[in-house]
């Protein structure tokens, strides 16, 4: 499972030296491969699981190519060799057959997550100490320091996830006082490295939102209740001197002379909300991720779809796409809420992945993790849990 996450932003493929692209196809078959074997196994365990809800992948990827195809053949006209090929990008939705097929459980899938999130620290600690030539791909500019500071975005939700995973088991989890400490070193160091090297600001503030979140639906208890009194204490007195540079720069994200404005996300959605209507509101679809070819997804060099945020949903595959987040966004939150009740508030797992989407959608850009090809992997990963939630009520 952590080498399945680490593909998933093509991390082994370039510590192989292999081509980054090839690479991805490769990931993408893999994960179409496990659709298949999964629908075979099916056959054999649909008496035992929620069958609604198995389906959720295969439905959104159907979507995604039914509008790419009315858009490529009869909106903005191309070839289909401009169009059909780009869907391999929306397969890691996939990763669910992929759990599915290995019977993950919850636990697994967390901690996965976790051990990678830890992992992923640790490197991007050793590359700012030694600069590791094979993470210069996922090399950005600086957010809050100079701009020659080094700044690597690498698997940046996925160590967010594993931080609310570690606060969620810190919170509602029943350790002894020396794993409490041993996940409170773990969770600092996560914080630590997404503020000072992914350096995202909306990663910033779904950490804060999540642990608030998790706080919240586990009610005041003693614990809860010393996390509020720590965590007030570092807001006031810590966070004013170590995160001096990244509080400026939140507040900066709205002023456009600030290097820190957030504006052109916002520009983005103007953008691409004009070529949405010149669809005639039916959705823009997947094209070519290749630059060379004049295609609607590239029109602009600094306009890129993914910094619309939850608006692609509807800009890209039109108001299915943005029904497919409304749904299935609503349908897992519902989910985990409810095992996580249903557990008498006693399961870290499903409060964590619970947190994790909220923080997410509470977001000042939401983000859809079902329809938006650079996150769909998690995508994958929030509707097994959904699934496994489901399955496990309906068999209790």
């Amino acid at each position: 499972m952590c080498l399945v996450i680490f593909e998933s932003d093509g991390l082994i493929t370039k510590l192989v030296g292999f081509d980054t692209v090839i690479g991805a196809w490769l990931f993408a078959f893999s994960m179409i491969c496990f659709l298949f074997l999964s629908l075979l196994r099916l056959a054999k365990d649909k008496n035992f699981c929620e069958i609604k809800s198995f389906y959720y992948p295969l439905v959104a990827f159907t979507v995604f190519f039914i509008v790419s195809f009315i858009s490529g053949n009869f909106i903005f006209v191309k070839p289909m060799k401009d169009w059909l090929p780009s869907l391999y990008v929306f397969a890691p939705i996939f990763v669910f057959y992929f759990l599915y097929f290995f019977k993950y459980t919850s636990k697994e899938v967390i901690w996965s997550f976790i051990w990678v999130a830890i992992l992923i620290s640790l490197l991007l600690i050793t590359d700012r100490i030694s600069n590791l030539s094979f993470l210069d791909e996922y090399q950005r500019r600086s957010a809050f320091f100079a701009l020659d500071v080094r700044r690597i975005v690498l698997l940046k939700n996925e160590v967010i996830f594993g931080f609310v995973a570690v606060m969620s088991l810190l919170i509602i989890g029943n350790r002894s006082k020396k794993e409490n400490q041993a996940l409170l070193l773990i969770a600092g160091l996560l914080f630590l490295v997404q503020a000072f090297v992914m350096e995202s600001r909306m990663g910033f503030l779904a950490m804060g939102v999540a642990t608030i979140t998790l706080m919240c639906i586990k009610g005041l208890t003693k614990k809860v209740f010393r996390l509020y009194v720590v965590g007030l204490i570092a807001v006031v007195f810590v966070f004013p001197i170590v995160f001096a540079k990244q509080i400026e720069s939140l507040g900066n994200m709205s002023m456009h002379d600030s290097e820190s404005n957030i504006s052109i996300r916002f520009e983005t959605v103007e953008h691409f909300y004009h070529t949405y209507i010149e669809s005639e509101g039916f959705g823009i679809g997947s094209m070519s991720s290749n630059g060379q070819i004049n295609n609607i997804l590239n029109s602009e060099e600094h306009n890129n779809i993914v910094d619309a945020g939850a608006y692609s949903s509807l800009f890209q595959f039109g108001p299915l796409g943005l029904l497919i987040w409304i749904l299935f966004t609503y349908q897992c939150l519902k989910t985990y809420l409810m095992y996580f009740k249903k557990n008498e508030k006693t399961d870290p797992h499903s409060a964590s992945v619970f947190a994790f989407l909220m923080s997410f959608t509470l977001s000042l850009l939401p983000i859809s993790f079902f329809t938006a090809s650079w996150c769909i992997a998690i995508g994958g990963v929030l509707l097994y849990f959904m699934w496994l939630f489901r399955t496990e009520m309906m068999n209790s």
